[in-house]
């Protein structure tokens, strides 16, 4: 009798467990996507050898519906992005590409790397290893990844390719690349005497303009968070803010203006100063 009646205590949980096991939601389904880059921004300015070029890197973060980081990694070497994902999860995968980023990204003498590739782990900011293996990160915190993905403004001096695309099916996704970055030129107009000094604040620079020397580029990546996917933001356009002072000892003026400039990736953005604005 004893035995009868545990039996019948634990059959609710047995049909529970098969039912489960049943559901194939109930349980991770393991799969793995690879990634390669066939087309796009990236290849059009650099030609497909910096596919093979080991100075190119290429950082990958794999998010899911709710933006949370689920996985991220930094590598040198794409065939080696394999990243293990739940074949029932819809994820986003982003990529940043800096060509001959060994050499232009900030980096330690242990090969971690921070600018666009500083990660927050839990918070907690610090340069990202070039580790050619996804690292996973726990879901339930907000703040993990790289930081590109979690401030909304970030300025570099160096040429930034990026895609971001959603999927769940893909065992070998192919991105595409987009250059989000460009180039303001700056010209003095009636400037006979006296110079301009100029400070783009964003990117902590400084330059001046004179009479020998009235035009100036600056090449710039400025960005901002991407709208997903990234055909929603070809057209992408910022604005950045300056600093202008205008300076003629001969005729003791000095009266600075602040000034804002519209630039457009992938394009030389044209910024005029005119003289007289600050003389009359």
């Amino acid at each position: 009798m004893k035995l009868k009646v545990l039996i019948l205590l634990f059959v609710p949980f047995m049909l529970v467990a098969c039912r489960d096991d049943d559901n194939p939601r109930s349980r991770p389904n393991l799969v793995e996507t690879s990634f390669t880059l066939a087309s796009g921004e990236l290849i059009r300015d650099y030609g497909e050898d910096v596919l093979r070029d080991r100075n190119t890197l290429y950082g990958i973060s794999v998010r899911l519906d709710n933006f949370r980081t689920y996985a991220y990694g930094l590598f040198d070497d794409l065939s080696k992005a394999v990243v293990q994902r739940d074949a029932n999860q819809q994820y986003w995968f982003r990529l940043t590409v800096v060509p001959n980023g060994k050499t232009l990204c900030t980096h330690d003498k242990r090969g971690n790397y921070g600018d666009l590739f500083t990660i927050y782990d839990n918070g907690k900011e610090q340069s990202c290893p070039l580790s050619n293996t996804f690292i996973y990160c726990d879901t339930t915190i907000a703040r993990n990844g790289f930081q590109e993905d979690i401030q909304l403004s970030k300025s570099y001096p160096y040429n930034i390719y990026v895609d971001v695309v959603g999927s769940n099916t893909a065992s070998d996704y192919k991105f595409s690349s987009y250059l989000y970055s460009g180039s303001i030129r700056f010209f003095a107009y009636n400037l006979s005497q006296g110079r301009f000094e100029i400070a783009v604040l964003m990117m902590d620079k400084e330059f001046s303009l004179t009479p020998e020397k009235q035009e100036y580029i600056l090449p710039f990546a400025l960005l901002r968070r991407i709208p997903y996917p990234t055909w929603l933001c070809q057209d992408y356009a910022n604005v950045v803010t300056l600093q202008v002072r205008y300076i003629d000892e001969e005729r003791k003026i000095d009266r600075w203006m602040d000034k804002s400039v519209i630039v457009h990736r992938d394009e030389q953005n044209i910024f005029l100063l005119d003289v007289n604005e600050f003389t009359n």
